[in-house]
């Protein structure tokens, strides 16, 4: 939770000194920088204290050095000089979620039992994306749920209909009825 604080501020930062293409960009860089922490090894170096930070610092820069960005560079060197290079993939992470606010597009996910096909989640995205007039794209993902459940995460949205709730409210309803 502390890393997403951190790395939150130093995206803070970017949004507010880079254009929206050079945001996209910049997503686009570290999206690949933070693959690299998938690598057990690279990982190992990272976090290695025999290895000094001004080393690890230097394989960052070179790895970005194509992009030929002072921004991204001077990033990278204050990360490095303050010993939180680590939070590359956190700050990918909040970048992506950023660029996505500012241009409300955001992903979610559509959990099930039964398997849902790609043109109703389509449909679900599209009625959901216009009612909060954002752009949202969904993915299925199976669950155990008795019911069907949508999670947004960016605009924290989560829709719920479930077998056992549906029984229960029936229920309530008739009873009241009585």
């Amino acid at each position: 939770m502390k890393q997403e604080m951190i790395a939150k501020r130093y995206v803070q930062s970017l949004v507010g000194v880079l254009d929206s293409s050079s945001l996209d960009n910049t997503s686009d860089l570290f999206a690949v920088l933070a693959t690299a922490f998938d690598d057990s090894k690279f990982l190992q170096i990272m976090n290695s204290n025999d290895i000094a930070s001004s080393a690890k610092t230097t394989l960052i820069l070179g790895m970005v050095e194509s992009a030929k960005s002072s921004e991204i560079n001077n990033l990278i060197k204050l990360l490095g000089e303050n010993g939180r290079l680590i939070l590359i993939p956190a700050i990918s992470k909040e970048l992506k979620r950023q660029i996505g606010s500012i241009k409300r597009v955001y992903t979610g996910r559509i959990y099930s039992v039964s398997k849902i096909d790609q043109t109703t989640i389509d449909s679900i995205a599209h009625d959901l994306g216009t009612k909060m007039d954002a752009s949202i794209s969904l993915e299925f993902a199976a669950s155990e749920c008795d019911g069907v459940r949508v999670v947004v995460d960016g605009l924290n949205i989560e829709i719920d209909f479930s077998k056992s709730r549906l029984n229960a409210q029936i229920t309530e309803h008739i009873l009241k009825a009585i």
